[in-house]
């Protein structure tokens, strides 16, 4: 199941700011995007799903791509709040203390699983992030400061003990996205060879530290 996804249609149901019209553009919009993506998505297929006219859906969101952030963006935003463990951001010793070994073996299991059990809004998102050249800016603003000023933090730290390699900070992380994003959606489409999970995380977190060893 997709957790985030079946929350947020929860929520849209009993938000009672929204009327019914206006829940059932949001619902139907978060089913297609999901389905077909955004740009094979159309203004009428969403007014068909939601049994409204289409131009309730243009005075109600203005635009297709105004639904799209008010469908799309505050579920991610909620799924990148859980990036880093609150224990972590909370208890700043903890961090400080924190091997690049440990870091990568407390956070990373349990990110690979909540990135495969949402699947569904993360594909629209990788999507419309590499094809929509208009919409980069704003997705870019779902990823809360302080999530990258924690990061940096940490990778500073590792450098400083010398546990992983010299480089500019965004080119660490953007080696780190791509290789667990890549896991994630091989993975998802089946190309696993080791029956037992854990097993292949191990694998992924003994690549990352090797291949971004001093």
């Amino acid at each position: 199941m997709d957790s985030i996804f079946e929350i947020f249609k929860h929520k849209i149901q009993n938000n009672e700011k929204l009327t019914p019209k206006m829940q059932a553009i949001l619902s139907a919009s978060l089913e297609l995007f999901a389905e077909k993506g955004y740009s094979n998505t159309s203004t009428k297929d969403i007014a068909r799903l939601a049994n409204v006219a289409e131009g309730t859906i243009f005075k109600h969101f203005g635009s297709k791509e105004n639904l799209l952030y008010a469908s799309i963006l505050p579920i991610l935003s909620k799924s990148l709040e859980v990036l880093i463990p609150a224990e972590l951001q909370k208890n700043k010793e903890n961090m400080a203390d924190l091997s690049f070994h440990h870091f990568l073996h407390h956070v990373l299991p349990d990110r690979i699983d909540f990135a495969g059990n949402n699947m569904k809004i993360w594909k629209i998102f990788l999507t419309e992030y590499q094809y929509q050249e208009s919409m980069r800016d704003n997705l870019l603003t779902l990823i809360p400061g302080a999530l990258f000023q924690e990061i940096n933090q940490l990778l500073d730290l590792f450098k400083q003990k010398q546990e992983i390699v010299d480089w500019p900070n965004e080119e660490i992380i953007r080696l780190i996205i791509s290789t667990v994003a890549g896991f994630v959606v091989a993975k998802s489409m089946g190309l696993s060879s080791n029956a037992d999970a854990n097993v292949e995380t191990d694998h992924l977190i003994l690549f990352l530290e090797k291949g971004l060893q001093p």
